[in-house]
């Protein structure tokens, strides 16, 4: 494959991880675990300050139940790394408002990483790790 076809396939990738994640922080707002049933591995791993998880069902459940909302989710600096055919990452930085206990409004700032692998010719998340920002 030349140099320019090379590029412009990680170009594309870039473009749709991006919009693909823009999607997920949308459905995370929404409460919208069908989103994530397409969109998980059949085992992911999710990584954060509040734990690691690695039960898809309860993953799942966890969006389903939405207890603290995500009302704005503003995502900036994005990064993604081609890893190889079918694999990749995507990390953005994440300013969220939350309704902590669905009355609370807190504003946090996250940098939030996704793996991803191809499948089917579908992006799906394998592990996701969220990790406290500096107040930007």
């Amino acid at each position: 494959m030349s140099p320019e076809r090379e590029q412009a396939e990680r170009e594309s990738i870039e473009r749709e991880l991006v919009e693909l994640s823009e999607r997920a922080w949308e459905a995370n707002r929404n409460g919208d675990a069908e989103f994530y049933d397409r969109f998980l591995t059949d085992a992911p791993l999710s990584v954060s300050q509040w734990g690691i998880m690695d039960d898809r069902k309860a993953i799942l459940q966890g969006f389903a139940e939405n207890r603290n909302p995500y009302t704005r989710t503003e995502l900036s600096d994005h990064r993604v790394i081609v890893l190889g055919d079918g694999s990749a990452t995507h990390t953005a930085t994440v300013e969220i408002d939350v309704l902590v206990n669905g009355t609370d409004k807190q504003t946090m700032r996250v940098f939030a990483t996704t793996a991803l692998t191809r499948h089917d010719g579908e992006w799906k998340a394998a592990l996701f790790q969220i990790s406290p920002a500096p107040a930007g």
